[in-house]
């Protein structure tokens, strides 16, 4: 399944070091969020332990959506509230 994961971290380096674990599995599509195409039930549970060892549970947040892959036609979505569920 396809993930989108979101962040809002509020150390730079605690972002940083999520943003670097984040692009070894997926793109980055926009400054915090995170497009993993095909992810494995075992990567999303690696990334969410592996995040909530770094983020401050108080003041940080990160999101982990499940998203279907978007139709296509002739370049455009078809239905685009499908793609991204915020």
């Amino acid at each position: 399944m396809d993930y989108l994961i979101v962040y809002d971290i509020s150390d730079p380096k605690k972002r940083l070091k999520v943003s670097r674990m984040l692009q070894k599995f997926g793109y980055r599509i926009l400054y915090s969020a995170f497009y993993l195409p095909n992810a494995k039930k075992r990567v999303i549970d690696f990334l969410y332990q592996e995040i909530s060892k770094i983020v401050d549970k108080t003041t940080d947040r990160v999101f982990f959506y499940p998203v279907s892959e978007p139709e296509v036609f002739k370049g455009y979505p078809l239905e685009p509230w499908k793609i991204f569920v915020i």
